[in-house]
């Protein structure tokens, strides 16, 4: 893997995080594979673009407005297969508050599959793992 790529894949990384914070599903989708898996750290499983950006979208109004204090950081790229990466990323989503219970903080980590396809990265598949207990 290439210098361009590492960069190119850190830039996906920083748009979808951007594109979360902005609760923007529709342009956080367009960084997914039409086939895209994602695994949330509640165990659902959602095996399309479209059902993981409405799976994502459908998320109460306050839960929208916490996502200002949402990060997320890069902590591993590695090549599996020509024009197939391996992403790591940590997230910290300090003082979130769930409807009807308390502040805590949340972190957690994210494995990403990214492909290469037409000349850009996309997500194939993630799998969110919370490691912050509530």
């Amino acid at each position: 893997m290439n210098r361009q790529d590492q960069q190119d894949i850190r830039a996906v990384m920083t748009a979808t995080t951007d594109l979360w914070v902005a609760h923007d599903m529709v342009g956080w989708g367009r960084y997914f594979t039409e086939d895209a898996d994602f695994v949330a750290h509640s165990g659902l499983w959602w095996t399309s673009r479209d059902d993981n950006v409405e799976g994502h979208r459908n998320v109460p109004e306050s839960v929208v407005r916490q996502k200002h204090n949402y990060t997320q950081r890069v902590e591993a790229i590695d090549e599996i297969a020509p024009g197939v990466a391996l992403v790591h990323t940590r997230w910290n989503w300090p003082d979130h508050v769930q409807p009807g219970a308390t502040a805590h903080d949340r972190s957690g980590v994210i494995s990403y599959v990214l492909v290469e396809r037409g000349g850009r990265w996309l997500i194939r598949s993630a799998h969110n793992t919370r490691v912050s207990q509530p």
